[in-house]
């Protein structure tokens, strides 16, 4: 490898010391030939020059005038084209516009074509169902021929019939002329009813208004039995402890020798006791008095007016411990209705029993 480095620098070497020996005859060669070429055409006297500078003028007008004549030739080309791109232009244009109806025609002719077509399928099919049609209209039509033969025979029986009707009429209007008259006369005996029906409603309506009053003194005696009954309640109990110790002063006054009366025990106890007599009394007066007023708002179906009748009016007389007569219930009841009767025909007020 190092003997190939030698063998390359030695031939380089040696191609450096051959171009050395070379060049300069060369060198000098060349300058001689580049001297005259550049002798020979430099101008070497004041003719000379003026002359290549004419000639370069001359050359140079030359070239000019070529450029200017191009230049209008361009310029003329550049018109007629411009004014051929304009017409181009114009003609695109028109076109486009051509164009664009035709598309907008071809467009429209296409829908209608498809609409055509629809109609034509719809036509079609309407024309196979007017034949259908038609075959059953004339189906009919020889039906209805028969049928008028048939109608044609029943009417000459009908013509007869007509005259019988006729006759019909004429006596259905005499009829109708009866139920007429029947009519105005049950329409006045309807005006004398409906007068007589709205002189019941009033008569109703003073009766509504009576049952209404009479049912709030109902409630308010009824409220004053519950209190009553409250009270006799109470008043039985204390009447009751009373009466026990009534008889123990009883009993002790015996042993003692002393009037039960004399005792202010008995005297306490005897006013209890009438006070529970009076109080048993107004009770029964407001019983009575809310049973009367049941029956007089029920009217004369009451169930109380049947116990009244089915209670006797001869029954015995009853008496109390101390030898007074004892009112029955009925017996008051009867006393306040004869009364409410007094009361209503205006023949004075209600006696209390």
């Amino acid at each position: 490898m190092i003997q190939t480095a030698l063998y390359f620098a030695l031939g380089f070497l040696s191609a450096v010391l051959l171009a050395l020996i070379f060049a300069p005859p060369v060198w000098r060669r060349a300058m001689l030939l580049t001297r005259r070429r550049v002798e020979a055409e430099t101008p070497l006297t004041l003719n000379e020059i003026q002359a290549q500078r004419d000639g370069l003028r001359a050359e140079h007008a030359v070239s000019e005038r070529k450029l200017e004549m191009t230049l209008a030739g361009v310029k003329e080309k550049s018109a007629k084209q411009l004014a051929e791109f304009s017409d181009k232009e114009r003609q695109i244009r028109t076109l486009s516009n051509d164009v664009s109806a035709r598309d907008t025609t071809i467009a429209e002719l296409q829908a209608t074509l498809a609409e055509r077509g629809q109609t034509l399928e719809k036509t079609g099919k309407d024309l196979s169902n007017t034949a259908q049609t038609l075959e059953q209209r004339s189906a009919e039509l020889e039906l209805l021929n028969r049928r008028l033969t048939s109608t044609a025979t029943k009417a000459d029986s009908l013509q007869i019939d007509v005259a019988a009707q006729g006759t019909r009429i004429e006596n259905l209007s005499d009829e109708l002329k009866e139920a007429r008259q029947g009519r105005r006369d049950a329409e006045e005996q309807k005006r004398k009813l409906e007068t007589e029906i709205k002189a019941l409603q009033h008569s109703f309506e003073q009766e509504k208004t009576r049952g209404r009053d009479t049912q709030t003194q109902a409630t308010t005696l009824v409220t004053q039995l519950s209190d009553s009954e409250a009270k006799l309640l109470r008043r039985e109990k204390e009447v009751e402890r009373l009466n026990e110790r009534l008889r123990n002063v009883i009993a002790e006054g015996r042993k003692q020798g002393i009037a039960a009366t004399e005792t202010p025990r008995g005297k306490q106890a005897l006013v209890q006791a009438e006070e529970s007599k009076r109080l048993r009394e107004e009770m029964n007066t407001l019983a009575s008095q809310v049973v009367a007023m049941v029956a007089r708002l029920e009217g004369p179906a009451s169930p109380v007016n049947k116990l009244l009748d089915g209670t006797g009016k001869d029954a015995a007389v009853a008496y109390d411990d101390n030898g007074e007569v004892i009112v029955s219930l009925a017996d008051r009841i009867r006393a306040l209705q004869k009364a409410a009767s007094a009361l209503e025909s205006g023949g004075g007020e209600p006696a209390k029993s």
